[in-house]
């Protein structure tokens, strides 16, 4: 029986291997120039470029800047700061890397295990087409499916998790947030929902830049979606 009615998940990082589909499309770009570019620090400075350049962006549900155009403008400033030269002419066909994440092995069995007895619901800063795409590609069941782009608003914006909390018809209390990183943990339970820290050792490919909540601060703590209580 599950401890929680809800369980709210982030999806990149959290569900989703982003590091080695970004990593593989990049590699095969380059070709045989793979091995003189830092392939793996061009990935990880992408994914620090999408979390400033998201927190500058003023969002509402009416009018939406596509995630994707974050991802999009992010080569350019960091290709250009690893002096990389990649051509604008390809920024926007490698950016559709981040539309082609992979489950971790552990999460299609871990969901279905969940939805047994408890809702399971997306929150995702991703759009929402990209969430649908990725659910169809990998066979993922929801009960619902909630990206940032619902409400006009990007995690960490505490009226986010309490709306979706309502959409899904239970107080913050009864439902708990999964997630990797410890932002999105920190602002669920400043509004009561309780926290679930998910180990991802590899989720920027290299484990001396993993995440981990070594000092206990969340309610649990897992590495596999399979052992959430």
């Amino acid at each position: 029986m599950s401890r929680y009615d809800a369980y709210i998940f982030d999806v990149q990082g959290t569900l989703m291997d982003f590091y080695t589909p970004v990593f593989d499309a990049l590699a095969n770009f380059f070709g045989s120039e793979e091995n003189s570019v830092p392939i793996g620090d061009l990935v990880r400075a992408w994914r620090r470029d999408y979390f400033s350049r998201v927190a500058s962006l003023d969002q509402s549900a009416a009018h939406w800047s596509p995630v994707q155009d974050a991802y999009t403008a992010g080569l350019d400033a960091v290709s250009k700061a690893l002096n990389v030269p990649i051509d604008p002419a390809h920024h926007a066909e490698l950016a559709q890397a981040w539309k082609r994440l992979t489950p971790w092995p552990d999460v299609p069995e871990g969901l279905q295990k969940i939805r047994q007895d408890a809702v399971a619901a997306t929150l995702s800063n991703t759009d929402m087409s990209t969430m649908v795409q990725l659910s169809r590609t990998h066979q993922l069941e929801w009960d619902a499916v909630l990206t940032a782009e619902v409400f006009g608003a990007f995690k960490p914006e505490p009226f986010v998790y309490e709306r979706t909390c309502r959409y899904l018809g239970v107080e913050p209390g009864q439902a708990a947030m999964v997630a990797s990183h410890p932002y999105d943990l920190r602002a669920a339970r400043a509004v009561g929902l309780a926290t679930v820290f998910v180990y991802r050792p590899y989720e920027f490919g290299c484990i001396d830049d993993a995440v981990n909540d070594a000092e206990g601060e969340f309610d649990h703590w897992v590495d596999d979606i399979r052992s959430i209580p």
